[in-house]
């Protein structure tokens, strides 16, 4: 058994508003409050993903080059390497 002193009054006022209006005891409101609390905190809902090193998995992009200039049109089409682009874009914003 764990007692709860609940100091602030607003909180304690709510606890019994919530608790008359689902026809429950205050005890059982206050249980399921912490039973909710602490199961948004637990660590093992994490999402799990294995990151890539974009180094490993770089893809170069390739133009075709029809013999139409296209390079006023073309976005990005200053950057070589793909993975470094985004790999230094990533750095500068963390």
């Amino acid at each position: 058994m764990l007692a709860i002193k609940i100091d602030n009054p607003e909180i304690e006022s709510a606890f019994k508003k919530y608790a008359k209006q689902q026809k429950k005891a205050l005890e059982d409101v206050v249980s399921e409050a912490m039973k909710l609390f602490l199961d948004m905190h637990k660590k093992d809902d994490a999402l799990v993903y294995t990151k890539k090193d974009p180094m490993k998995h770089l893809h170069k992009i390739k133009y075709d080059d029809d013999g139409e200039d296209l390079s006023d049109v073309k976005p990005y089409s200053h950057i070589e390497d793909s993975a470094l682009y985004v790999h230094n874009l990533r750095r500068e914003r963390n």
